[in-house]
């Protein structure tokens, strides 16, 4: 057998559909497999993220709910805690504003929305005529942004329950 025969165009034939076959095998599988990564490694980031926003509205939530109920019983109190409760409001507000600006990409419209109302509704509560009025207004504007960023956090992970 010469060569010729051997390397002619049915031979040629054969290998380049042997290695098309070989290629798309592997390329494939691999092209799945990254697709599947980045899609989890998204998923993964998502959840951190959203689990640092229900933190921090959460801390919030903790910080008015205690100031609303101190304010209804009426008792003042010392500068040292009115100091440290204010500096624990600030930092988790500023932590809320740079996860909001952070997570323009990850965020729905339906959490930038709701992120947009609490500060809103936070600026509103300063018009409130006494202090128990400003108080209810928000410790009700952080629980219904905490209620809101969490439905649509679970809506856009896909968390059923």
């Amino acid at each position: 057998m010469a060569w010729a025969e051997l390397f002619g165009p049915a031979m040629l034939g054969d290998l380049v559909v042997a290695l098309a076959t070989i290629g798309l095998g592997i390329w494939l599988p691999g092209l799945v497999a990254l697709r599947r990564l980045r899609s989890r490694h998204w998923w993964e980031k998502k959840a951190g993220f959203y689990q640092d926003l229900v933190a921090t509205l959460g801390r919030l939530k903790q910080i008015e709910d205690a100031a609303l109920q101190h304010e209804s019983e009426g008792g003042a109190q010392d500068a040292e805690a009115a100091m440290r409760t204010a500096w624990d409001h600030e930092e988790a507000r500023q932590r809320l504003h740079g996860l909001a600006n952070e997570g323009l990409v990850l965020m729905p419209p339906e959490i930038q929305e709701a992120i947009r109302r609490y500060f809103r509704g936070m600026d509103l509560a300063r018009g409130k005529d006494s202090a128990v009025e400003r108080q209810i207004e928000r410790a009700t504007v952080t629980n219904d942004a905490l209620v809101e960023v969490i439905a649509a956090a679970r809506k856009d992970l896909g968390v059923r329950g």
